[in-house]
């Protein structure tokens, strides 16, 4: 190889490896700042009533959220 074409591919080689180093940089900065979000919320019991002690002492680790769509119900009022 020419000298030219050998330093095209170091430099080429070189910019791929920098860019990769900073995605795997800031992904991973992503990930712990959203995990650190989803997992510290600070519970004060003090000014919770009894009903919000009683829905954090239950088990969420299976809970999640899901969109179905409403279910219109063909029931008519009195008034109709």
């Amino acid at each position: 190889m020419k000298e030219s074409k050998k330093a095209k591919w170091v430099l080429g080689a070189s910019g791929i490896l920098l860019a990769a180093a900073i995605l795997t940089q800031i992904n991973s900065s992503t990930q712990a700042e959203t995990t650190r979000t989803n997992n510290s919320q600070d519970v004060n019991p003090h000014n919770m009533t009894k009903r919000e002690k009683e829905l954090v002492q239950l088990d969420w680790t299976n809970f999640e959220l899901t969109s179905q769509p409403a279910v219109k119900s063909e029931r008519k009022t009195k008034r109709t």
